[in-house]
């Protein structure tokens, strides 16, 4: 692997090297990921259709539609697949200039939110480019089920 084909970030602390996967196992980690998020996505859809602003973070966590969503992320996500999925991305990753698996346990142990920042920071380096066409795409969902909305709701009765 070159360090072109890394991106670097230091989070608390540690200085992170993340390289990109090899496509099978990015490609299987992509599976992996839309079979956890599809039904929590699926479940909340409604909910991020209705927003009067583009930013997820202002759902409203009371809403039913919202906590539906959530359950199912919950469910979706096992302890092997979070184990395999922390394994594969460390497997690509260097901190403080040695191999992430050598040193996992003692990084990490004890700050489960560093462990969590540097796993969506080498998803990010993996699928950026993916992630920034699915929020388009997203954003296109959101956008049609506003505007269905807005029709069914619409006060014009056609006569």
């Amino acid at each position: 692997m070159t360090q072109k084909d890394s991106q670097t970030r230091t989070i608390g602390g540690h200085r992170f090297e993340v390289f990109k996967l090899p496509p099978l196992d990015a490609q299987d980690v992509l599976i992996d990921l839309g079979q956890i998020l599809a039904p929590a996505v699926g479940k909340a859809a409604s909910a991020i259709g209705s927003l009067d602003t583009e930013n997820p973070l202002d759902l409203d966590v009371d809403d039913p539609r919202i906590a539906t969503g959530i359950a199912a992320l919950a469910q979706s996500i096992t302890k092997a697949k979070m184990r395999e999925l922390i394994d594969t991305m460390a497997s690509v990753t260097h901190c403080n200039g040695t191999p992430l698996p050598n040193v996992l346990k003692e990084v990490f142990r004890g700050d489960l939110a560093l462990m969590y920042q540097w796993l969506w920071f080498s998803l990010q380096v993996n699928f950026g480019n993916f992630t920034s066409w699915l929020g388009t795409a997203i954003s296109g969902v959101s956008a049609k089920a506003k505007a269905s909305q807005s029709r069914a709701t619409s006060p014009d009765t056609g006569r």
